[in-house]
């Protein structure tokens, strides 16, 4: 049940509703702005229409405007398409001068204004992307009471936004929010429900949350009750359910209900399949604010389904919703820019959205900033701060990001050096088959790099890899047989993987079998008798023998008894059954 603070603001605002349809817009405006500074949406845009209109207030256009994004930063779904209309649909403020009154308000001891500035550190409105100054702004206006500050607060623990991530007291944080009756939190705690972050993953109690929300007929509630019987999810699908939910949402106007009744039209689902008006309703919602319409449209334009491909249009529409703080969105829009899908290359503006998702709390948004920050792709080189961001995307599991964490370790780059913890970390990514890694241990082993040279083991790591194709490893094989480390000597097999490394592109085995095939013609050109003697100074008996037959019998040079007599003597010591009665015979003649 909401705590007795959130009560009164809840109870603040139906009593401003009363009081402004008996025209009493003074008092209703006087309770409306109590209810709004400690995190009421309806109560924000209900500050921001009486400061927009001069009713009960004296008119003011940034007071208005700055009460409606705070309401549409919340969702409320009146309140987003005034912010979009203002913003981007004509020649209002610009982010500067929001965010630079947010902060006065903030300055002055609004639990609002501070935030709203959070909000804007956090989604680069105005002002810089800066997580820790918008993680700040949260804590203040927690502390001074404000319920969506908390929220967001506890959003900042678990992402890591500003701070030291730690999912599961970020999760316990959100659920207090939550039992004091605010929206925002109430909605993000069944979303950590529904995916299992920073609790045990329940759909049931997820649905249930949904559902909780949507009984206080809050039109976001309403909506995701209709995507849980659509994609059954903590409940079984309900084509008929979720179209009848969409449509409760619908009627006050929420376009993420807009949304899922385009999905319902496309698909067919509760409804006769009509995809050209499901088509106009999807792009509908998205040009007014819903960022789940934008990113379908977008994946549309993308792949040229149901509409003509154009990866300008894609661009577009990604770029939008991730610009309104969406990570998947960000994320896809710092890919456009790296590849050059729909806009110029620029790596630059790559990062800022490979951060901005990271920011929010997408892994893979880590891992690219991340791994930018350590090459300095894009951005100023931040070895530490990349080494942070890449070692929260390792603690999800990300692979890439794993094999780079160990690298650091490794190589001492953001983190003091550590071999040890490098190649234990190696060791687990190789015995996950993570190629990379394989070979890292393979050349640990092969080169006493932190553990003791075992070329056994080393060829073990380096025959995966070389299996799975990795040209690196390719050529340690071939390297190991032809200098016979912990095997014999094997150019045949030698020749075998560095061919495989060559064809591949590897220079140092192209030129590894060239110099071969120069030794191979070399000796092809030798005289039976140097190949002997070139065999019997490797140590092969039989060569022995026959070098001494040569010296004894004369064959093509002056016979030499006393080198005959030397070669016998080795081929006899090694076991040469024929050298020894060749040695005894010639003993006799002497």
């Amino acid at each position: 049940m909401p705590t007795e603070a959130a009560s009164d603001a809840e109870t603040a605002f139906r009593q401003a509703q009363e009081l402004a349809k008996e025209g009493r817009a003074e008092e209703a405006f006087r309770l409306y702005a109590e209810a709004a500074e400690t995190g009421h949406p309806a109560a924000a845009y209900m500050v921001g229409q009486q400061y927009g209109m001069g009713a009960g207030v004296e008119r003011n256009d940034r007071e208005s405007l700055f009460w409606t994004m705070y309401a549409a930063t919340n969702g409320y779904v009146p309140a987003k398409g005034a912010v979009a209309n203002r913003l981007f649909r004509s020649d209002g403020p610009s982010d500067g001068n929001i965010f630079e009154y947010a902060r006065g308000k903030a300055e002055s001891g609004s639990a609002a204004g501070m935030y709203v500035t959070g909000m804007c550190y956090d989604l680069a409105i105005g002002t810089e992307l800066d997580d820790a100054k918008a993680y700040g702004m949260f804590c203040m206006a927690a502390d001074a009471g404000n319920l969506d500050g908390a929220c967001q607060k506890a959003l900042c623990v678990i992402r890591g936004t500003g701070t030291a991530r730690d999912r599961a007291a970020g999760a316990t944080m959100l659920a207090e929010v939550a039992s004091k009756g605010n929206i925002r939190a109430s909605l993000k705690y069944a979303w950590c429900l529904e995916h299992g972050v920073g609790v045990a993953k329940d759909t049931k109690a997820a649905f249930t949350a949904y559902s909780a929300v949507a009984d206080r007929k809050i039109p976001l509630g309403q909506y995701e009750v209709g995507r849980c019987y659509m994609d059954g999810v903590g409940v079984a699908k309900d084509a008929n359910m979720a179209y009848s939910w969409y449509l409760v949402a619908q009627t006050v106007g929420c376009v993420e209900a807009d949304y899922g009744m385009a999905r319902c039209l496309m698909g067919g689902v509760g409804v006769n399949r009509d995809t050209e008006r499901g088509l106009k309703l999807l792009v509908s919602a998205a040009e007014r604010g819903s960022v789940d319409a934008m990113i379908m449209l977008g994946q549309l334009y993308s792949k040229g389904r149901l509409v003509k491909k154009d990866p300008a249009k894609a661009f577009g529409w990604f770029r939008t919703a991730a610009d309104l703080g969406n990570p998947f969105a960000e994320l896809t829009t710092g890919e456009c820019y790296s590849q050059g899908n729909g806009v110029a290359k620029d790596a630059s503006m790559a990062f800022r959205y490979y951060l901005r998702s990271a920011v929010h709390g997408n892994t893979q948004g880590c891992h690219l900033a991340g791994s930018d920050l350590i090459s300095g792709n894009g951005v100023r080189r931040d070895e530490a701060r990349g080494f942070r961001l890449c070692s929260m995307a390792a603690e999800d599991g990300y692979m890439k990001s794993m094999y780079i964490v160990a690298n650091c370790y490794a190589q001492g780059r953001g983190v003091e050096k550590d071999l040890a913890k490098a190649f234990r970390l190696h060791m687990d990514l190789a015995e996950r088959g993570y190629i990379k890694s394989q070979l890292y241990v393979g050349e640990s082993y092969y080169h006493a790099n932190g553990v003791a040279e075992d070329y056994a083991e080393a060829r073990r790591w380096f025959e995966k890899g070389a299996e799975e194709g990795n040209l690196f490893c390719q050529y340690y094989m071939g390297d190991i047989y032809h200098n016979g480390r912990g095997v014999p000597k094997d150019d045949a097999k030698a020749v075998g993987w560095y061919e495989k490394a060559a064809a591949q592109g590897h220079t140092l085995s192209k030129k590894i079998l060239q110099a071969m095939n120069v030794a191979e013609n070399a000796r092809r050109e030798e005289s039976p008798f140097e190949m002997f003697v070139r065999d019997a100074e490797k140590g092969n008996p039989q060569s022995m023998y026959i070098v001494g037959r040569y010296y004894e019998d004369g064959i093509g040079m002056n016979r030499d008894i006393a080198s005959a007599s030397k070669w016998y003597s080795k081929a006899a010591a090694a076991g040469n059954e024929a050298a020894k009665r060749a040695l005894a015979a010639l003993e006799k003649k002497e």
